[in-house]
């Protein structure tokens, strides 16, 4: 499953996270708050989102998120349950977490987040009504969940970020979703960790460093320019999350769009793109039906060029932001 609970300090709040937005836990017990949940891709959001939601109903405290969804949020918007955010206006989930919408929320028995250093730091948030775990958390939020629009990550963030990362390729899920649980009990009470969990955070990051690195060295390698201002790079099998991350985060450099191909396992490909430019919205390629506007995935056939050559047109619609 796509879900483990987590229980802060003494019971007080459950933590659930979620690591797919297909992968939703059965409605929780209690009064939930929801942040930075995506909901499902296309028209999967019927059978995957709307039954989450209903199966809440008067228990949901409020649903916080900033992937837009075209067809599901009209739906919800005017909904006093839901606070829904376009990601060109808010960067990252935890800005729109304020101690003003923690007021309005009442008694709350459970957060559901999703595992991301976004959603963690929501989560968090919402624990400590609205209050950042350190000063510059929410805009190294906003570097870490948008990068290229010129946000400052600081030290503190980088580290953290880079052990979340780290922890979902080399942990098991389960043991993965616990340090995320164990991570934001401790973040509760600051930036400060305790030790032995410090010393994790430090292993985990150096490891995460090490990927950078390697992945720098796939994009020399495998990436080129394969149509005007879309960088394309090609791999020989599926990516963790994490490598995805990164191969995308460096496509972006080299060109308006960045771009990776990857095969399923399962049988065909899948093409992710990705875009620093806030006015280039990914959804308005067809085919790109999952993700933001800033971050789509597409089934691909074949090597995709119908793909690359319509998220080529897309940028040379706008030229004066062609690479």
């Amino acid at each position: 499953m796509g879900w483990v609970d987590g229980l802060y300090s003494a019971g007080v709040l459950r933590l659930v996270w979620v690591t797919h937005p297909r992968h939703l836990p059965k409605a929780p017990a209690g009064r939930a708050v929801v942040v930075d949940v995506a909901f499902a891709a296309a028209g999967q959001w019927k059978n995957k989102t709307k039954p989450f939601i209903d199966a809440l109903g008067d228990r949901l405290a409020m649903y916080v998120d900033h992937h837009e969804h075209r067809e599901a949020w009209p739906l919800y918007i005017d909904d006093p349950r839901f606070l829904l955010v376009q990601n060109r206006v808010a960067h990252a989930c935890p800005e729109l977490v304020t101690p003003e919408l923690c007021a309005r929320l009442g008694p709350v028995d459970v957060v559901v987040a999703h595992h991301d250093f976004d959603g963690l730091l929501s989560a968090v948030k919402v624990v400590r009504q609205g209050k950042a775990p350190w000063p510059e958390a929410d805009e190294d939020a906003r570097a870490i969940d948008s990068p290229g629009r010129g946000h400052t990550l600081s030290a503190v963030g980088a580290r953290l970020a880079l052990a979340m990362d780290e922890s979902a390729v080399v942990m098991e899920r389960p043991a993965a979703l616990a340090f995320n649980t164990r991570l934001a009990t401790a973040l509760v009470d600051g930036p400060s960790l305790p030790l032995v969990l410090d010393e994790e955070v430090d292993a985990l990051a150096r490891a995460a460093r090490r990927a950078e690195d390697e992945a720098r060295v796939v994009v020399d390698n495998r990436g080129r320019l394969e149509a005007p201002g879309v960088f394309v790079v090609r791999v020989g099998q599926k990516q963790d999350n994490r490598m995805r991350r990164n191969l995308l985060v460096l496509a972006e450099e080299r060109a308006s769009i960045g771009a990776l191909w990857e095969p399923d396992p399962q049988g065909g490909a899948w093409m992710t793109a990705a875009t620093f430019d806030q006015q280039l919205d990914l959804e308005d390629v067809d085919g790109f039906e999952g993700g933001r506007s800033d971050y789509r995935f597409a089934r691909a056939h074949g090597p995709g060029t119908d793909l690359v050559d319509a998220l080529s047109r897309l940028v040379s619609a706008a030229p004066r932001l062609a690479s």
